[in-house]
C-alpha cells in the first residue's frame, strides 16, 4: 500500500503545519494541525526534532496501519506559501522568507509553491462545514489562523491536483 502525505506550511512568526494523506483510493485526512512559534528559530527547531514530519509519518502509520506497517510505503510532498510583498508595506515581515530558505536547503527541488491567494480556492467555510477548523485552544496559540491557512493550502494543493476521492467526498 502507498500512502501519499503532505506537508503544508503557512511560513511566518507563527508557523501553520499541517500534515495530510491520502492515496489512490483514499480522500485527504487530516493527520497533524499545528502552529510552531518563535519564527525561524522554532520552526528549524521543530523540522530537526520530527525529522521533517516523519515522526508524525512514522507514528501515524504505525498506530494506523498496524498490520501493513511493514510494507506501507510512503511519499511526502511539502507545498509553502511563497512570500509575496504587498504593495504600500514599507516594513514587511521578512520572517517568512527565512523559514523559505531553511525549506529549500531541507528539500530542494521536491518544493511546491502555492500562492497566497490559493487559500481562496477553499475558503474559511469549507474548513468550518468539514469541521476541519482550528481553534487557538487546538493549536495552543492565541488563534488557529496559522493552523488554519495551513489547512487551507493542503486542500487547495490536493484540489489543484484534481485527486478524484479527494474532490468526490468534499466537493461533490
Amino acid at each position: 500500500m502507498t500512502i501519499q502525505y503532505v506537508m503544508a506550511i503557512d511560513p511566518g512568526k507563527a508557523t501553520g503545519i499541517a500534515i495530510g494523506r491520502y492515496s489512490d483510493m483514499m480522500p485527504m485526512e487530516v493527520v497533524s494541525t499545528k502552529i510552531v512559534t518563535n519564527g525561524v528559530y522554532g520552526f528549524a527547531e521543530w523540522l530537526h526534532d520530527t525529522n521533517d514530519g516523519k515522526a508524525i509519518i512514522k507514528n501515524d502509520c504505525s498506530y494506523n496501519y498496524p498490520e501493513d506497517y511493514d510494507n506501507l510505503e510512503y511519499h511526502l510532498d511539502v507545498v509553502c506559501e511563497s512570500f509575496n510583498l504587498r504593495s504600500g508595506n514599507f516594513a514587511p515581515d521578512l520572517e517568512p522568507v527565512r523559514i523559505e530558505g531553511v525549506l529549500i536547503d531541507h528539500f530542494g527541488s521536491i518544493m511546491k509553491w502555492q500562492s497566497p491567494s490559493h487559500k481562496s480556492l477553499v475558503g474559511d467555510k469549507f474548513l468550518k462545514e468539514h469541521e476541519l477548523w482550528q481553534t487557538g485552544k487546538d493549536v495552543g496559540h492565541e488563534d488557529g489562523r496559522d493552523a488554519n491557512d495551513a489547512l487551507l493550502h493542503l486542500f487547495a494543493y490536493v484540489m489543484r491536483s484534481k485527486h478524484n476521492p479527494t474532490l468526490e467526498a468534499y466537493w461533490r
